[in-house]
């Protein structure tokens, strides 16, 4: 993570400037447990973006299931 950790990853890409509350796993621990303590594998996110972003993994690995 960098210096504006504060700052949510994805509405920054978008030019906006949003507060991250989140810290996120960028790979979910569910799929690769060694990374769970990787400070690579975290980023800052806005509660909106973190609950899109779990809604999309929920919905992938139910079609996986498939």
């Amino acid at each position: 993570m960098l210096a504006h950790d504060w700052l949510c990853c994805n509405c920054l890409c978008k030019g906006l400037y949003t507060k991250a509350d989140v810290v996120d796993h960028i790979v979910e621990i569910k799929d690769d447990w060694d990374k769970r303590l990787d400070k690579s594998n975290l980023e800052p996110l806005c509660h909106a973006c973190h609950n899109v972003k779990t809604i999309r993994e929920k919905e992938r690995r139910l079609k996986e299931k498939k």
